[in-house]
């Protein structure tokens, strides 16, 4: 291949990704609002600015679409969470700081938090990611005996439920700038930590939100490159 063809291939390629995100993301933006089943293709491709022809250049229907943006935002937060506490060794302030984190994400992005609200936990993918590290991180605190014993599942749904049942009523404004401290603790005395350890361990400097988002864009590159 000449180096003129392969640089007309590479500026396809990134054409090609570019559409795909810009599909992507407006697909994000109407799921925070609407319900995306009932919103015509024509409406998503107007709101990414790129013509139909090009959404069957990405996928097969919306709901492809749907599964593929929910996939993808949730396991780059996932990843994003991963790499911030990189070399942290207690789970209760990585399980503390994760939670919070999540809950300042809807200060940050509103339509990021509106979209996670809407989809909830119940959604497949949502589970997988953020749903199967919650889990992931009982666990290892349940062997290092920082947390009480429990049920899994049932741990899992209380928390979910609690979390997405703040970031709504955070983005309806009517909760204080720090719920997400209040949040945190009160998980930590569902866990079995005294009222003492859970208000510190909440209260610990957390990394800044942008942190969050500027890792899980990175992650989001590197799975569409």
């Amino acid at each position: 291949m000449t180096r003129a063809a392969a640089t007309g291939v590479a500026r396809g390629s990134a054409r090609r990704r570019r559409t795909r995100t810009r599909l992507i993301e407006a697909a994000r933006r109407i799921a925070a609002t609407r319900e995306i089943e009932a919103t015509p293709i024509s409406e998503i491709t107007d709101e990414a600015g790129v013509g139909v022809g090009s959404f069957y250049n990405h996928f097969a229907s919306k709901e492809e679409l749907l599964e593929a943006v929910i996939s993808e935002t949730f396991e780059a937060h996932g990843v994003a969470l991963d790499r911030i506490h990189e070399g942290k060794e207690d789970i209760a302030e990585i399980f503390a700081q994760n939670v919070r984190l999540m809950v300042r994400m809807v200060d940050h992005d509103p339509i990021w938090g509106w979209f996670a609200v809407r989809t909830g936990l119940y959604a497949p993918q949502l589970q997988l990611s953020l749903g199967g590290r919650l889990a992931r991180d009982l666990r290892r605190g349940f062997d290092d005996g920082r947390f009480a014993s429990y049920d899994e599942r049932t741990t899992v749904a209380a928390i979910g439920g609690a979390l997405l049942g703040v970031m709504r009523t955070k983005l309806e404004g009517e909760l204080p700038r720090d719920a997400d401290r209040f949040l945190a603790e009160e998980l930590l005395r569902l866990l079995g930590l005294r009222p003492a350890e859970a208000q510190e361990i909440a209260s610990r400097r957390l990394p800044p939100v942008t942190r969050l988002v500027s890792e899980a864009a990175a992650a989001r590159t590197r799975t569409v490159s």
